[in-house]
């Protein structure tokens, strides 16, 4: 149970299914170097978050404006056209790998997974798809960005003395709800339990209620998690409140969650050498998003862009 919330990452995808309440007729948008952008190609536009959340056709329209979108499509399009001009290829075999390594590293079947999806209004094709440019963007910014960054000894070192905070092994004592996504009405059932959280409810009554954790019939109880076990959503969300209150509801790819904080222990300092790699990762990642927005930037100056809406 220590180790329920591994970090769930899946590839990112495409996907914008026409909804029922509106009747568009398809029109060109927007035109980008040689390509051209229709109404239909922005409908279908759709990105899954690099935390590996799900976004819903209802979670779009409430969040971001179909205007706004569209500049997401042109950037997109940009590096594939990219990756075309730079001859970078992923075949399908890469693709059938990619899918291989995320049923087996969140111990789903094939079947499950296309089940996921279709509860989701995202097809097979246009997942496999997603995948497909999603490696092409990697691989273009790979090239054209993180293979120039250097990363030094001082500055490895000046970072972990700036943020030895981030380097301490911290237990948390925790108890849980937690409403899986498999669940029908998971968020309004989620909600619902807060409420009741809110109006003095037993945190521990409640997760013995409606709680689908397995430590359920035990109040909820986790007992010590180590830190670097929890999601960063969760983490985040702990960082929030004191020992004895309760966050608020939070989203992860697996349902909907609330805990409580028992207990905080802070340990010592993780010994700069472990965690050095860890720090590269992490100011290449910080720069390579810097660069990303650059070189966008860059490709936008030197290209074609009109957009008609």
């Amino acid at each position: 149970m220590k180790r329920l919330f591994k970090i769930f990452l899946i590839s990112y995808f495409l996907l914008f299914p026409c909804v029922s309440f509106c009747e568009i007729v398809d029109r060109i948008v927007a035109i980008v170097n040689d390509d051209i952008i229709t109404l239909k190609d922005l409908e279908k536009y759709i990105k899954v978050e690099k935390k590996g959340k799900y976004l819903s056709i209802n979670e779009y329209f409430r969040n971001i404006q179909f205007k706004e979108k569209i500049d997401f499509f042109i950037d997109d399009l940009l590096i594939r056209q990219q990756a075309k001009k730079l001859k970078i290829e992923v075949t399908d075999k890469d693709v059938e790998l990619i899918v291989e390594g995320i049923k087996k590293q969140h111990l789903i079947t094939d079947a499950q997974l296309k089940e996921q999806l279709k509860k989701e209004n995202i097809s097979y094709e246009d997942f496999l798809n997603g995948i497909k440019i999603n490696q092409l963007k990697n691989q273009v910014i790979g090239r054209a960005i993180s293979s120039e960054i250097l990363v030094t000894e001082d500055m490895l070192k000046d970072y972990y003395n700036a943020h030895l905070n981030e380097f301490r092994e911290s237990e948390y004592k925790l108890k849980h709800i937690f409403i899986s996504n498999q669940r029908k009405d998971a968020n309004k059932i989620a909600l619902n339990v807060y409420n009741l959280l809110q109006e003095g409810k037993p945190f521990e009554d409640l997760a013995r209620e409606y709680s689908d954790d397995p430590t359920s019939s035990q109040g909820g109880d986790l007992g010590y998690v180590k830190k670097e076990d929890l999601l960063p959503e969760l983490i985040d969300a702990i960082s929030l409140i004191m020992p004895g209150a309760y966050t608020h509801v939070v989203r992860t790819n697996f349902g909907f969650h609330i805990l409580k904080l028992i207990e905080e222990k802070k340990g010592d300092v993780v010994p700069y050498e472990q965690v050095k790699t860890k720090i590269r990762d992490k100011i290449i990642m910080t720069e390579s998003e810097k660069r990303y927005k650059e070189y966008i930037q860059k490709l936008r100056r030197s290209s074609y862009i009109e957009v008609k809406i």
